[in-house]
């Protein structure tokens, strides 16, 4: 793996590197990830991916695109399945020392913006949608360009979830309410708010036709931004039944905490 060595992860030698053995550990494991939905990704297209129809993924804050560069690799070198990544980020030397990458390698279909999420667009819906901690709001913006681009799959690492935890700090929990004793302490506040904001947005996506999973997607000796939303169309939409019963969940418990959250504003605009 060529990427590996030129981004200081592994040696000529193929030896990983001490300090990187997080990272690398990291990029296989979302690799299996991106593997399981693979197939199912092709199947909702309907047809095979081609060199000039290609598999299309936009990676948001794609940083130093340890990752990017690896799902490139993964799909156009191992699985064979013609692909176009483009990775954003906001840092214009990140995204210049990407693009010059990408070249040396020969990774002719990996290209590299500089922008924001809240802006970007393209004139081909994108099959995948990747955002790796992306902080705060950033990953609501991402999670809905998603969904409203109509992508076959997501796969989405949230970060740092302020935005419900500033509504808390804020507000006078009673006595009597289920929350109180949490809300006492900042640090089980934030834990709150951050498992607040993903059951949202996981319940959201439900309701927007996808199967959603949350899940682990690196142990905690790693990092403490360890959750993985992973959300998967399907083919048949969802049934208005589960919709309403998903509707009535987020209700309650934004009612219930007095929040407002970014993706549902997103999603009612």
């Amino acid at each position: 793996m060529p990427f590996l060595v030129e981004l200081g992860v592994m040696t000529k030698e193929g030896t990983v590197i001490a300090q990187k053995y997080g990272k690398f550990r990291q990029i296989n494991r979302f690799l299996e990830y991106i593997d399981d939905i693979a197939g199912a990704v092709e199947s909702l297209n309907r047809k095979p991916f081609t060199e000039s129809e290609p598999l299309t993924i936009v990676d948001f804050g794609s940083g130093k695109s340890y990752l990017t560069f690896a799902v490139y690799y993964f799909f156009q070198e191992l699985k064979k399945i013609p692909v176009h990544i483009t990775g954003i980020d906001l840092k214009e030397d990140v995204i210049q020392n990407c693009t010059q990458l990408a070249k040396k390698l020969g990774y002719k279909n990996l290209s590299f913006r500089a922008g924001d999420i809240g802006s970007y667009s393209d004139e081909k819906n994108p099959d995948i949608v990747i955002t790796l901690h992306a902080c705060d709001t950033a990953t609501d913006l991402a999670l809905s360009y998603a969904a409203r681009k109509n992508a076959k799959a997501i796969l989405s690492v949230p970060c740092c979830q302020h935005e419900i935890s500033a509504q808390l700090e804020k507000r006078k929990f009673g006595s009597t309410s289920p929350f109180a004793s949490i809300a006492q302490f900042g640090i089980l506040r934030e834990r709150l708010a951050a498992l607040a904001t993903d059951a949202v947005r996981a319940e959201l996506l439900s309701q927007h036709g996808y199967d959603v999973q949350v899940m682990e997607f690196i142990s905690l000796e790693s990092t403490a931004k360890n959750i993985l939303i992973r959300a998967v169309k399907k083919s048949g939409g969802i049934q208005e039944k589960t919709a309403e019963l998903s509707r009535q969940r987020t209700e309650s418990l934004l009612r219930e905490l007095q929040c407002s959250q970014k993706l549902k504003t997103l999603f009612s605009q």
